[in-house]
């Protein structure tokens, strides 16, 4: 009974699946919407389209510790999503009083 209750589900949320395709269409389209919204839109789109890219990275680290390697892959991760436009680049400490 269990089965059949998850395959009337799928059923209800394939049924959805046009409304939702446009209303992304119309998010994505949308001037107000923020850009980061936008990009999870996106994301999500192109992973379900096409598949989740496999993307092998290799990171080395110059760290002594976890927690240091830990910070330094943060860091990497921060200057990204800066140079992708995802968040504002914050001014440095210590620079104005």
């Amino acid at each position: 009974m269990q089965e059949n209750n998850m395959d009337e589900l799928r059923e209800r949320f394939i049924k959805m699946c046009p409304d939702v395709i446009t209303t992304i269409s119309d998010m994505i389209g949308n001037p107000e919407t923020p850009g980061s919204v936008k990009v999870q839109l996106i994301a999500i789109v192109l992973d379900r389209a096409l598949g989740k890219p496999e993307t092998p990275v290799k990171v080395t680290a110059n760290a002594e510790s976890f927690e240091e390697a830990e910070i330094e892959l943060m860091a990497m991760v921060r200057q990204i999503q800066i140079e992708h436009g995802m968040v504002p680049e914050l001014p440095e400490k210590g620079g104005e009083t």
